[in-house]
């Protein structure tokens, strides 16, 4: 018959820019560098205002 069950539309795949390991491994490396003092955190709010103008 037709199509296979659970078949996905390659074409529908986005390719990710990284993996997931490497995108663990720079939010750590951030966290050091935030707890180290050599970079700013962003508080829940500036992060929501910030995600409020991308749109």
């Amino acid at each position: 018959m037709g199509k296979k069950r659970g078949k996905k539309n390659m074409d529908a795949l986005v390719k990710r820019p990284t993996t997931p390991a490497e995108s663990l491994k720079q939010s750590l490396i951030e966290m050091k560098l935030i707890r180290q003092g050599k970079k700013k955190g962003k508080t829940w709010s500036e992060l929501r205002d910030e995600l409020k103008k991308d749109k």
